[in-house]
């Protein structure tokens, strides 16, 4: 029997994988097995193709928590605006107010501006937190088994249904730690390298 890759050398074995017989040459030892040098090159192939799209993926995550980032600073951004509109206004008003028991203009200032500024971290952190609640609810009834689980009107049911439930402990989690260490593992995430 002669080596399939050379024509004019005996075969020293078959390799296990593809059957062709191979040279002493052409076959080497790969993980305690013997391979010809063929699907070592495939396996080698097939290994840089897996190491790819591994890079890709883990390129895509940063991409993607880098986006999740600015968004979440654009959201805090637009709440904490509106805070400071309603205090502007609430200003204004008690400025202009002819009621000498109104609220005294540097309360509402102070008052308004650490109202604008919980409004936006409330905002920030439901931004953060309730994905990950949903997700984790979603993967929950998933593993249920019923075929109905994926259907959107089931969701719009189950939403509606739970959805004080669900608003409740995701306002728990979300403004209590929650949403702060889904910010801190997407930073984490955007930091790193590929």
């Amino acid at each position: 029997m002669k080596c399939f890759y050379h024509a004019t050398q005996d075969a020293a074995g078959v390799c296990p994988q593809c059957g062709k017989a191979a040279c002493h040459d052409c076959l080497k030892e790969v993980g305690g097995g013997i391979l010809c040098k063929g699907c070592i090159a495939q396996r080698l192939k097939t290994a840089e193709a897996e190491k790819q799209q591994v890079l890709e993926d883990r390129e895509t995550t940063i991409i993607r928590a880098k986006r999740r980032i600015q968004i979440s600073k654009i959201v805090f951004a637009i709440f904490f605006a509106i805070g400071v509109l309603e205090t502007v206004v609430f200003s204004y008003i008690s400025i202009t107010s002819k009621n000498p028991n109104g609220p005294v203009f540097l309360i509402v200032l102070i008052g308004g501006l650490l109202g604008a500024v919980w409004i936006g971290y409330v905002a920030w952190s439901f931004y953060w937190g309730f994905p990950a609640i949903w997700n984790g609810l979603r993967r929950k009834l998933s593993r249920i088994g019923c075929f109905l689980i994926l259907n959107p009107i089931t969701w719009l049911i189950l939403l509606v249904i739970f959805v004080m439930v669900i608003a409740c402990f995701g306002e728990f989690y979300c403004i209590f730690g929650g949403g702060w260490s889904q910010y801190r593992k997407n930073l984490r995430l955007a930091q790193s390298e590929v």
